[in-house]
């Protein structure tokens, strides 16, 4: 019999109070609870009972030993319940690998209506650009991930949040290219953007193709790391940059930047949802259902398994 074993059948003859009210409750016989209660005080090399003829007693020894595991049978209570609440998807700490877009602009809300109901779940979202969210799915760093590129070789995928790239620039600037620029007088100003690596710029070299124009018409006077350092820089009028428009809704909104249209010539892009191969822990197959209904809520509600 384990240790553990051997403190259970202690525990129960302190709580029943004799040796035959705890075989009877474990149901074995009472010469076996007094041959591991021999064993268990064999191992200590203390009497832990003062045995007389109306049952047992606790000696100094059985005393510190009985206030250790009754601590532990709270931990081990504890640990239960835990457990059963993973196992139900009720608790757990859930990674999440999400590029830059997601992650600022849209998931905040979405995570905040799953955990409304979770109490017991946790979230931790790791943040990057496409590259470096994809290069971390594949390390198995996070069992889920959101990224703007279509998924490779993924063996579950979402589709999900549709994505539109647009040119800001300062109001002022605006007003001075007019209601239909010219993309001669769009490319005569200078620019600000994101990293090679960006998946956004990514998406906007390509559109630029697809369309005849040339990236290097782009003349870039400012690299910078993130939406809200191109929304700086094209408020203090440094240039004009493309952006996600979910990034800079509130700005639109309130009128501290606007948009350069041009006309015929859209920027859109799909984000999308991977996940590793089941079986998923059931707190991150929660999320990922969760996340599969509430992404019909959004402006795309095609939300089809791909």
């Amino acid at each position: 019999m384990s240790q553990w074993q051997l403190l259970s059948v202690f525990n129960a003859v302190v709580e029943e109070g004799s040796f035959s009210g705890a075989a009877k409750r474990l149901e074995l016989t009472q010469p076996t609870v007094s041959f591991h209660i021999d064993n268990l005080e064999k191992s200590f090399n203390c009497p832990l009972f003062h045995r007389t003829a109306r049952g047992v007693t606790l000696t100094v020894y059985g005393e510190a030993l009985f206030a250790h595991t009754h601590k532990i049978n709270l931990q081990l209570e504890m640990a239960y319940q835990q457990i059963q609440h993973m196992r139900l998807g009720q608790a757990g700490e859930i990674h999440i690998g999400a590029s830059t877009i997601p992650a600022e602009y849209i998931l905040p809300s979405f995570v905040a209506e799953f955990l409304r109901d979770r109490p017991g779940l946790q979230i931790s979202l790791h943040t990057g650009n496409s590259e470096t969210i994809l290069t971390g799915f594949s390390a198995g760093e996070f069992p889920i991930a959101i990224v703007g590129v279509p998924p490779e070789n993924a063996p579950a995928a979402l589709r999900l949040w549709s994505d539109e790239m647009v040119l800001i620039s300062h109001p002022d600037t605006a007003a001075v290219l007019g209601e239909r620029p010219e993309f001669d007088v769009i490319f005569s100003h200078p620019f600000v953007s994101r990293p090679a690596s960006s998946g956004s710029l990514r998406t906007v070299h390509n559109a630029l193709k697809e369309h005849g124009i040339s990236p290097e018409r782009m003349r870039v006077v400012f690299h910078v790391n993130g939406n809200e350092a191109i929304k700086s820089a094209v408020l203090k009028k440094i240039g004009l940059g493309f952006i996600s428009k979910w990034a800079v809704q509130s700005e639109l909104d309130t009128g501290r930047l606007a948009i350069i249209p041009t006309p015929g010539f859209a920027i859109t892009r799909q984000f999308y949802a991977i996940c590793q191969a089941p079986p998923l822990l059931s707190c991150f197959q929660a999320f990922w259902d969760f996340l599969a209904k509430q992404a019909t809520r959004l402006e795309n509600p095609a939300c089809a398994e791909l």
